[in-house]
């Protein structure tokens, strides 16, 4: 049996980020208990991070309940867009806070009503609309101009950064520049990337940095020999000009109140993630964490990896939180896993794009996953 490691923690929309909570409800079995032949175990709800198809179309057929997105296309696009105003010296470039906010968003079915700490809060059948707007608009952009040329680094390969591939492309072709979208498959490819884009020269480098911590002397290079900046994960200790994305405690807060919400009964909770070396990573884990539990918010706060968290009340318990390393195959393998140790979990909380869908195809094989809703007849097909 493959298993996780086992971590707890925190950092941002319309950029598309997914946490995927999946919710079951609590038997009379004791922790760790198997169920029996006779047993059958309660349905799982899911909740998501980020705007993953599989989550987008189980929201419309209320196999999902909600996610909670990022718009990764316009850090693609304002990444270049910035990138080329420093390199032709606008004075409005660069905000003072240096933080070009772009905010989460929650995407239900039915959003009538409902309120998450002042976030917007759209229907899925506008939100598909508006991606696919969006998408069929870069569709052809040309980005072989003759201007400047940038590097647009993102930290893995997902579909959400196809998306902001298509809005960095798009961008680019607008304003007659070149781009080179870049996904590297690790840190040391990442790093590898940049020391190869400083030797060939580059007009500038948006990057979404995997292990800031450990990149400090790669970045600190970039910034002297070009225009630095970061976007969807934050390097706050690097020399970079800016960072372009979502405040990512306040989007994980976001999903921990969503699936708070979906679990009024409280319950054992399970996150997932990818890895917690970003800062993004960090901060969304966090301020998922304090949602859930129902405390006021504080993003320096840093709950200690691998403890057992308990709301207040009593109601709401997170047991830990599983990481992949970006491993598609070590993602379902540990949604698989936490089903069957914890046979009475309420709630699987998926932090990163590729997670959500990875829970949901544990649960359905497991046979817990929420039976679709009626159809609502004024749903446009797909």
């Amino acid at each position: 049996m493959t298993t996780g490691r086992f971590m707890l923690s925190r950092r941002p929309g319309w950029a598309m980020v997914v946490a995927v909570v999946v919710l079951a409800g609590c038997g009379d079995r004791k922790q760790g208990d198997a169920p029996t032949a006779a047993t059958k175990l309660p349905p799982v709800k899911v909740i998501a991070f980020d705007e993953a198809e599989a989550v987008l179309q189980g929201i419309a057929d209320g196999t999902v309940e909600g996610t909670v997105v990022q718009n990764p296309f316009q850090y693609g696009a304002r990444s270049v867009a910035t990138l080329h105003a420093i390199k032709q010296g606008a004075a409005d470039a660069v905000p003072e806070s240096k933080f070009v906010n772009i905010p989460a968003r929650v995407v239900l079915r039915d959003p009538s009503g409902r309120q998450f700490a002042g976030a917007e809060v759209v229907p899925v059948a506008s939100f598909r609309d508006e991606l696919a707007s969006l998408l069929k608009g870069a569709a052809g952009a040309s980005a072989a101009g003759q201007g400047p040329e940038y590097a647009f680094i993102t930290n893995g390969v997902a579909d959400f950064w196809t998306i902001a591939k298509a809005g960095a492309e798009k961008a680019a072709a607008d304003l007659g520049v070149r781009v080179s979208v870049i996904m590297p498959s690790s840190m040391t490819d990442q790093t590898r990337k940049i020391e190869d884009l400083l030797t060939r020269g580059t007009d500038g480098i948006a990057i979404s940095p995997i292990d800031p911590a450990n990149q400090g002397e790669v970045l600190a290079k970039a910034a002297e020999a070009t225009t630095l900046i970061t976007h969807d994960s934050d390097a706050p200790d690097s020399p970079r000009r800016v960072y372009i994305g979502m405040d990512n405690y306040e989007a994980g807060f976001l999903c921990g109140q969503l699936a708070r919400e979906s679990l009024p009964n409280g319950g054992k909770v399970m996150l997932f993630i990818g890895r917690l070396d970003q800062d993004n990573a960090q901060r969304r884990r966090q301020g998922c964490i304090d949602g859930l539990l129902g405390r006021t918010q504080d993003p320096s706060r840093r709950d200690d990896p691998g403890a057992v968290l308990t709301s207040d009340d009593g109601n709401y318990v997170i047991l830990g939180t599983m990481t992949d390393q970006f491993d598609r195959a070590k993602a379902k393998a540990n949604a698989e896993d936490a089903l069957l140790r914890h046979p009475d979990l309420a709630a699987m909380v998926g932090l990163f794009v590729y997670n959500p869908p990875a829970i949901i195809e544990a649960l359905d094989r497991a046979g817990r996953l929420t039976a679709p809703a009626a159809k609502d007849p004024h749903a446009t097909a797909r």
